[in-house]
């Protein structure tokens, strides 16, 4: 194996094959971190070299198929026939960093089966912990079609055995039908060892039908908005996902430390295989009259598609012990109406999420439906804080039949406290002045139902829609770039096959196309010949050792910019540095990027301490 100082390597040297390999990996292994498998097996890809691979200067047959589809992303996709810099494959990282991880998540499932602790959706669930809301449509066949999946009483058997469902939209109209088909759930070919674990969560299809489960749904097709996938329109969904949304944190720091049991896991994958077994019919924006409800929809379409699992095995046994991420797409029938071109999408804020779906259900359906309001109401133009008819919002609950009036006015009433609380919003107040000396009289309650309620929405709320909910755009490559993939010679035709799958084809979720990265300090040198010896080699290189320099004199400020000259200088990892911090890496990461919204001083404190004690042991 090559020993070779990668940092002595100059930004603007054209770089052979030999070292191209290694800049390519020590440039995008950040992006891994957590895959300790992959980096170790891309760390000896990277800086050995086969008699092949010396002699044709070009990839061999057996290197990892993950790491060769990450190269041909950049030699053969993003500069097709042109000389590479270090610097280059830099700037390609910061601008394609998300095609990449979707390049090579794809090969997890075969190359790494035992990586699958980790979600390649890591940093967007970073970002929407840290921003409180999330995508969603407020479409209302969306809206009709969410809450069905929420409804396990709904649904009633039909024929043999089928269970179904009436859609009613939300002037109740009868707009369809939704069916449950468990064992016709996917296509997928499952190994031997897998199908027991699927058959257990298809058997639990039904039983999971609930308020958790529309969590899931939103997540999903959130996650399908704002992620990259595959030109098979596919993303990967995995349960850490769901579980560090719901999970509430007492704190930042702690938000990373996820106590998660395999029980877990199946509650999050069987409510995912409950929604992939849910069959629709709509009537194109029809109402259907009750005559018509006898009609025998023939239309009925799969809500979402399951494509690939990642499976979890025993290191000791090699047994099959849970499902951890699948891949999954809405259908033509779900993926219109979450489009992220649409003029219906809104924000949900993520405490939706943190309610419990057994004890805040009217938490849940309130939140949703409050938040939808507001989309509506700004799309409208018309006044946020319009107030609400008390019978509206009740319904919108489904509070239990149960409850007497008496209990359903405080359920409404702490339900909003609690809101208030969370900050979910600002304030409520009753619009009209309600005297509350005839709670329990004879018919007090057909009075109060024909109240109003006033809610304000939170500031931040408000901040975020004066952005016109500008979604991110994942990064993409220019169509140029997929042509350019086609270029590659007749004896790759299988690798070129294979890698030309992960690049999105999906123009309706894209606002803008990412242009080819161009770089304008591109030295004109002609390309080394690539059968230089390590000694060669020695001798391109400059030593040119950064000075590191802090006056003793002077207070030790905190600032990202500082912060991250410190921690190159020790040469340590994000992780590394937060882990001696005492804070989350996440928070760290954002902290250097600049992208925390609100400062927390406990946290500031602790950089500043590490700050101060490292620059002491510099001098």
């Amino acid at each position: 194996m090559i020993t070779i100082n990668y940092s002595e390597i100059e930004d603007q040297l054209i770089l052979p094959y030999q070292l191209l390999k290694i800049a390519i990996f020590e440039e995008t292994k950040h992006l891994f971190e957590e895959l300790p498998n992959l980096i170790e097996k891309w760390r000896i890809e990277a800086y050995q070299m086969t008699q092949d691979e010396v002699r044709n200067q070009y990839p061999p047959n057996g290197m990892s198929p993950s790491f060769k589809a990450l190269y041909f992303f950049l030699t053969e996709g993003l500069y097709f026939q042109k000389h590479i810099t270090k610097f280059m494959i830099k700037e390609a990282v910061l601008r394609y960093w998300e095609t990449m991880i979707i390049t090579v998540s794809s090969y997890l499932y075969n190359e790494f089966p035992e990586e699958v602790n980790p979600s390649l959706n890591e940093k967007t669930i970073d970002q929407t912990i840290d921003q409180d809301y999330l995508l969603t449509s407020m479409d209302n066949d969306y809206h009709m079609i969410r809450n069905i999946v929420a409804k396990k009483k709904e649904f009633k058997e039909r024929g043999a055995g089928q269970l179904a469902a009436d859609l009613i939209d939300n002037k109740g109209n009868f707009r369809g039908m939704a069916e449950l088909r468990p064992t016709q759930t996917t296509h997928i070919t499952l190994k031997e060892d897998q199908e027991d674990l699927w058959m257990r969560l298809i058997d639990s299809a039904y039983n999971a039908l609930d308020e958790w489960t529309a969590d899931v749904f939103d997540l999903i097709t959130y996650l399908w908005l704002v992620s990259p996938k595959n030109n098979e329109g596919y993303i990967e969904f995995h349960s850490n996902d769901a579980l560090r949304l719901r999970q509430t944190q007492d704190s930042e720091e702690n938000a990373r430390e996820l106590i998660i049991r395999e029980r877990d896991r199946f509650n999050i994958m069987k409510r995912v295989v409950a929604l992939s077994s849910m069959w629709v019919s709509l009537s194109d924006g029809k109402v259907i009259t009750q005559e018509d409800k006898q009609y025998d929809f023939q239309d009925f379409k799969r809500m979402f598609d399951i494509g690939a699992l990642r499976v979890a095995y025993d290191k000791n046994t090699g047994e099959a012990q849970g499902i951890y991420a699948l891949q999954i797409k809405p259908t033509d029938i779900l993926a219109p109406l979450i489009n992220a071109s649409s003029q219906m999408i809104g924000l949900l804020h993520i405490k939706v999420f943190q309610y419990s779906h057994q004890t805040q259900k009217e938490h849940k359906r309130l939140l949703r439906y409050i938040d939808r309001q507001w989309k509506m109401r700004i799309r409208l133009k018309s006044k946020l804080t319009q107030p609400f008819k008390i019978s509206t919002l009740l319904k919108e609950m489904d509070i239990p039949i149960r409850y007497n009036w008496s209990d359903k006015k405080d359920k409404l009433e702490n339900v909003l406290d609690d809101f208030k609380t969370d900050g979910v919003i600002k304030n409520w107040e009753y619009k009209e002045r309600f005297d509350e000396t005839v709670v329990g009289k004879k018919g007090w309650y057909k009075n109060w139902m024909n109240y109003s309620i006033i809610i304000h929405p939170t500031d931040n709320l408000l901040e975020d829609y004066k952005k016109h909910v500008e979604l991110p755009s994942p990064a993409i490559i220019d169509q140029t770039i997929l042509e350019k993939m086609h270029q590659m010679s007749p004896e790759n035709t299988l690798l070129r096959t294979e890698e030309a799958r992960f690049f999105s084809s999906s123009k309706s979720v894209m606002k803008e196309t990412a242009s080819t990265v161009e770089t304008a300090n591109v030295i004109k040198k002609t390309l080394m010949t690539a059968n230089h010896t390590h000694h060669d080699q020695k001798e391109i290189f400059k030593t040119e050792q950064q000075a590191f320099d802090f006056d003793v004199k002077e207070e030790t400020k905190l600032s990202p910019e500082v912060m991250d000259q410190m921690i190159n200088h020790l040469n340590m990892s994000i992780r590394q540095a937060a882990k001696e911090m005492g804070i989350a890496h996440t928070t760290l990461s954002r902290y250097l990027k600049k992208e925390n919204k609100r400062q927390n001083n406990n946290n500031d404190q602790k950089m500043l301490n590490w700050l101060k004690d490292k620059s002491k042991q510099t001098i």
